[in-house]
């Protein structure tokens, strides 16, 4: 069963990871480490290497392998940037609404996103839930054109 508190604060803690496009690199490395810890493979492809993206951070792609359910191998996907101004996200949690602090954006376009694939998948894991497989890309520079997605790799 989905965690409410446990989604929340997931997304709390996204927010406040700068990620405006072409710096998603700190993001990338902390949901790296969340997918190997939910015991997903983990690729970081080479689509940081163009020059539209920059910096050098790729699309993650991670994969769940099937564990004995039937059906087809399910994909979930979110990017990881957000526009400007998105770095120091203070965010603010008030009679059931998240907010920013006012002077950057919240950025759940798409934290909330990556929280929910997040959560989505401890729940399988929890749960135990017979599936096929599942496969996660998060992928950089949504917000300047599809950029990671155009040069998923």
């Amino acid at each position: 069963m989905v965690d409410a508190e446990r989604l929340i604060q997931e997304f709390m803690e996204l927010v406040q990871v700068d990620s405006e496009s072409g710096a998603e690199r700190q993001l990338a490395d902390l949901l790296k480490v969340r997918l190997v810890s939910l015991g997903l493979e983990v690729f970081e492809d080479n689509a940081g290497n163009f020059v539209e993206v920059g910096r050098g951070t790729g699309n993650l792609i991670a994969t769940l392998p099937g564990n004995g359910g039937k059906g087809p191998l399910l994909l979930l996907s979110a990017h990881m940037d957000t526009v400007k101004p998105g770095k120091g996200v203070r965010p603010r949690r008030e009679k059931g609404v998240i907010s920013s602090a006012g002077d950057t954006i919240l950025g759940s376009d798409d934290k909330a996103g990556i929280a929910a694939i997040l959560e989505c998948l401890r729940v399988v894991k929890e749960e135990q839930m017979a599936h096929g497989g599942i496969q996660v890309v998060f992928t950089v520079a949504e917000e300047i054109g599809l950029v990671g997605a155009k040069n998923l790799d």
